[in-house]
């Protein structure tokens, strides 16, 4: 592989290796919430985020949850299977004509299901959710509108949102500190990102495996992420917390890669995975 891990390098040198292996480019942010101590690369610098943007949407439709304008139990109408969109997720292959909005929510957020996602923004529009991001002070994140992949194109305004790594950190740092929704809301929501079935990018090489638990293991290390992919872009935001070291959150971002596959080894993928090995390393202490 041309980008693989290297935990024998000390941090700076291994980010510039990554960088010289990677024919794209790679932003980071990691935060370690017990202290404050971060590591960071182009940090505000904006990036395409692909589905990465589907966590701010649910952030914002549970908003509306705990406003009472919504509930996790409605039913979410959904549109008829000829007419729903491709890509990521199952809603497409199935019959159904309504879910839950907890379960439109843990689809779009666990298989990055496109149907699910813009059956929310049916719920929520995108104004609403790009209002709801500015009060957080998230002041270059936006939503861009339903995914449709006859819109979608290269450059920032061609995808379905866009961010930067300080402020996916900063949206992150705000959920594991209970510092938006409700409390239990958001243990909720950090409980659907601990479930994702998406492990090829920030978690690849770190020691979590999110079945050990169904085999009687335990692991110290969790890991509640966010991925999204589109051409030549990769990218990854995560909790990780481990229950002695603390909690890291992290956001790794991509493009411009000139790897169009799809495949489990593609470039972008392998840079997102080995960003975030290293600032495990770093803010972590983990051998990775």
């Amino acid at each position: 592989m041309p980008i693989r891990p290297r935990p024998e390098l000390a941090f700076d040198a291994r980010i510039t290796a990554l960088e010289e292996a990677f024919s794209g480019r790679l932003g980071f942010c990691g935060v370690r919430l017990t202290d404050g101590e971060s590591v960071e690369l182009r940090a505000d610098e904006e990036f395409p985020t692909a589905s990465v943007i589907k966590l701010a949407l649910c952030a914002a439709v549970l908003d509306s949850v705990t406003r009472g304008e919504l509930d996790l139990s409605w039913a979410v109408q959904l549109p008829a299977p000829a007419a729903r969109v491709a890509g990521g997720g199952i809603l497409k292959q199935l019959e159904l004509g309504s879910i839950s909005l907890s379960d439109a929510i843990e689809l779009t957020l666990t298989v990055s299901d496109n149907v699910a996602t813009n059956a929310l923004l049916e719920l929520c529009e995108r104004d609403r959710v790009n209002a709801y991001v500015r009060g957080l002070a998230l002041a270059h994140t936006r939503i861009l509108g339903p995914v449709d992949f006859a819109q979608i194109g290269p450059g920032l305004e061609g995808g379905i949102g866009v961010s930067t790594p300080r402020e996916q950190v900063r949206l992150l740092s705000l959920l594991a500190e209970g510092q938006i929704l409700t409390p239990d809301l958001c243990r909720y929501l950090i409980g659907v990102l601990g479930r994702q079935h998406f492990q090829d990018q920030i978690p690849r090489w770190l020691p979590f495996n999110p079945y050990a638990q169904y085999h009687g293991r335990t692991q110290p290390l969790i890991v509640a992420n966010k991925t999204g992919e589109l051409d030549g872009t990769r990218a990854d935001v995560a909790l990780l917390m481990h229950e002695q070291l603390g909690t890291v959150a992290l956001a790794v971002f991509t493009d411009g890669a000139l790897d169009m596959r799809e495949s489990v080894d593609v470039e972008g993928s392998l840079a997102v995975a080995e960003c975030g090995a290293a600032v495990a390393a770093r803010l972590l202490d983990l051998e990775v």
